[in-house]
């Protein structure tokens, strides 16, 4: 695995940890809809940088959306 890939694969982690942070905060009792936000926003920039580091290789192609 080269370095980019494991910088990728630090960023998924790290949006993997966020969303269990807005979980947690949608499970409270009395939960703040504007943190839940502020953490999907954050985790929606890490997922495409993510994507942009892990997949925007010109040796890797990717395979066209599945019609579900």
């Amino acid at each position: 695995m080269d370095f980019t890939d494991q910088m990728a694969a630090k960023l998924l982690a790290h949006a993997i940890r966020q969303l269990g942070q807005a979980l947690n905060e949608t499970l409270c009792v009395t939960p703040d809809r504007t943190i839940v936000r502020a953490i999907l926003t954050d985790v929606r920039t890490t997922l495409g940088e993510f994507e942009d580091a892990y997949f925007d290789d010109p040796n890797v192609t990717t395979p066209p959306p599945s019609q579900v």
